[in-house]
């Protein structure tokens, strides 16, 4: 289990069937912040299918306390990419509804654990990580998720939240690892005009503020250098006021554009 960092960065467009085309704007931020170890993984993929371009993210950030938190969270975001190109883009290139997707991640995530635990068994040690996962199809979104990573929209109305913390102040308190399954929340949306979703570990996102993710706001931002270059700004105002953690985040700003 090697720990991996995987993305494609691009600006992306499709003709849909209904004459309206679909632009993604997509950058990252993945710094290890003042530890001495790294054990946040990301991953950002797109793909072109014959119905139009596809797009998975994902943040998972390695359960502090137990042993090879870097290895489990990269063993995810690596698997959650092969399963992008092995099953995922298929689905949505047939046209599949959001059951067949729904399925699809599900055994995804199933068999990840049972894997983490196989392998936790076999060191005897225990390891886990968070992971937040967001899967884009057309107008039509799925977010995955388990620990204390999050997921943000942001849009002209603000930012909302769209996950739940699984955590108090003594840990986390659902992951994935080497314990039984734990079911995800799963949430199912769809794009309405310009949105932007930013997905990130607790170390990116522990002193932000409304203020700060106004600089997110979706109709502000033109192309990706500029979405690469305010992650850096926020990640960097993080540090600044003390976080001393991993930090980590993916955002991807959606919108659909009349050719």
């Amino acid at each position: 289990m090697d720990k991996q960092q995987n993305f494609q960065n691009s600006q992306s467009m499709f003709e849909t069937e209904d004459g309206a085309g679909l632009k993604i704007m997509s950058g990252i931020y993945w710094d290890r912040g003042r530890r001495f170890v790294n054990q946040d993984s990301l991953t950002l993929q797109q793909a072109l299918t014959e119905r139009g371009r596809v797009m998975l993210a994902a943040v998972s950030d390695g359960i502090g306390g137990l042993s090879e938190g870097e290895n489990a969270s990269g063993f995810i975001t690596e698997r959650l990419a092969e399963h992008f190109y092995r099953e995922l883009t298929a689905l949505a290139g047939e046209k599949r509804g959001r059951k067949a997707i729904k399925r699809s991640l599900l055994r995804c995530f199933y068999e990840m654990n049972g894997q983490l635990r196989h392998y936790g068994a076999g060191k005897e040690i225990r390891l886990g990580a968070t992971i937040s996962l967001l899967f884009l199809w057309g107008r039509r979104y799925v977010i995955f998720h388990l620990g204390d990573s999050r997921i943000y929209l942001c849009s002209r109305r603000g930012t909302r939240l769209l996950t739940r913390d699984h955590g108090t102040g003594g840990g986390v308190t659902r992951c994935m690892g080497s314990f039984p399954f734990q079911y995800p929340d799963i949430y199912f949306g769809r794009v309405h005009g310009r949105s932007g979703f930013l997905l990130c570990t607790d170390g990116f996102y522990r002193t932000l503020d409304k203020e700060a993710l106004r600089a997110l706001a979706p109709g502000d931002i033109a192309g990706e250098e500029q979405i690469g270059r305010r992650l850096r700004t926020l990640g960097m105002e993080a540090e600044k006021k003390g976080e001393q953690d991993n930090m980590s985040a993916v955002y991807c700003i959606a919108y659909r554009e009349v050719l």
